[in-house]
């Protein structure tokens, strides 16, 4: 079973960027912070300032989160080594039949939801919308997003047998 140089390679090289994304993102969510906490810029300057890095922040982070998604269902190392890629699904059959948890595949896919429904909101949040369309485009998304996301790190905890006891 032992992966070709080419499995190993795409495999290194997808978890990198995954990860230089997923950091990408969270130092442009710090910034907004850092920039609330210390008053820097202009009233005027505060929309560019924190909206634009939010839904870049946004974007970095969701690519590092396909990234993550996409390496888990191109697992297969025999249709790897045929280029036969998969780009956004694959069955929870094909990703067990190699050993792989189920929660490995729920806990991925639920933080590629939430991160698609932050995305949803970091967009929507450009405009000035009505009370009601912004409860749709910007509450509600944030809020299952969020929830996804907690059902992510449960995933990971399952995964990391931290329920078991020794």
């Amino acid at each position: 079973w032992y992966p070709t140089v080419q499995t190993y390679s795409f495999r290194r090289t997808i978890a990198f960027w995954g990860a230089v994304m997923c950091c990408e993102g969270c130092l442009l969510f710090l910034w907004i912070d850092l920039l609330t906490m210390y008053a820097i810029g202009t009233p005027e300057m505060l929309y560019e300032l924190t909206k634009v890095p939010n839904f870049v922040g946004g974007l970095f982070f969701m690519a590092g989160i396909y990234l993550s998604w996409f390496e888990l269902i191109n697992m297969d190392t025999e249709k790897l080594n045929a280029n036969k890629l998969h780009y956004f699904w694959v069955s929870i059959e094909s990703v067990t039949d190699l050993g792989i948890d189920k929660a490995s595949y729920v806990g991925a896919l639920t933080y590629l939801l939430g991160a698609v429904l932050y995305t949803i909101s970091q967009v929507s949040d450009f405009w000035e919308l009505t009370p009601g369309v912004h409860s749709v485009l910007i509450d509600w998304p944030l809020i299952v997003g969020g929830l996804m996301f907690f059902l992510g790190g449960v995933c990971e905890l399952k995964i990391n047998k931290v329920f078991e006891s020794a």
